[in-house]
């Protein structure tokens, strides 16, 4: 059977907006190719880069949140790729995604464990205001209900398209905080879920092991039955 690669993640650009609150990305040339010509005779750029970890599409892990949560260099790839993927269709009913919306996704599974080590992702069309600091208001998010019922199904991994997991105007962050408490990942400003099968695709969003880190961004991307590849884009 073919499969074809649906490419999840926002492109980084320079100075975009992600979150509110936090600088985009910079870069510039630490050697530029005039420089590395002059000394080896070999044209070669190295790019210096600034930016925070929460840059583009991105993957929490539990020491985003917590100081003796596991970091990033601690998760292994079986829960950062090819993770079973189970789509949640969230567009409908306001913005806080609870249990009701999830339980629906769920209700005609045969198996009761369904989602459990799954890659759940909830798609809410929340991308679609991605840009501009319009994408921060009034978003979607998943309510403190629904991180319950979602730690109590034990997914390896939850992710939104949208601005945040958790509503913006609650400081408190309970998805984040029972999410990560329980060891399930988060992955944040997903897109192209509209693009996805309910079930049948794999989900694949690893971020590079890095020791002290709880947050990075990461090129997250489905393979699903197909006809065809997609283009990378």
């Amino acid at each position: 059977m073919t499969s074809q690669l649906i490419d999840l993640s926002h492109r980084i650009e320079l100075g975009m907006f992600t979150h509110p609150g936090l600088p985009g990305p910079a870069w510039e040339a630490f050697r530029t190719r005039e420089q590395s010509r002059q000394t080896s005779g070999t044209d070669f750029q190295i790019d210096q880069v600034t930016m925070v970890g929460n840059t583009g599409t991105y993957l929490d892990s539990p020491f985003h949140r917590f100081a003796d949560g596991g970091d990033l260099a601690s998760l292994p790839l079986t829960a950062v790729a090819d993770l079973p993927l189970f789509l949640v269709d969230a567009r409908q009913g306001g913005r806080g995604v609870g249990p009701d919306v999830l339980s629906a996704a769920v209700e005609n599974e045969t198996a009761v464990d369904a989602l459990a080590g799954a890659a759940v992702l909830l798609h809410t069309g929340g991308d679609q205001a991605w840009g501009g600091e319009a994408y921060a208001d009034e978003a979607p998010f998943l309510t403190a209900d629904g991180a319950a019922w979602l730690v109590e199904h034990r997914p390896a991994l939850v992710g939104i398209d949208a601005v945040n997991i958790d509503d913006l105007a609650d400081p408190t962050r309970p998805a984040h905080t029972q999410l990560l408490g329980a060891g399930v990942l988060i992955l944040e400003h997903l897109t192209r879920l509209d693009a996805l099968p309910a079930r049948g695709a794999r989900l694949h969003a690893a971020p590079p092991p890095w020791s002290g880190v709880g947050t990075w961004p990461v090129r997250a991307y489905a393979v699903a039955p197909g006809n065809a590849r997609t283009p990378d884009g």
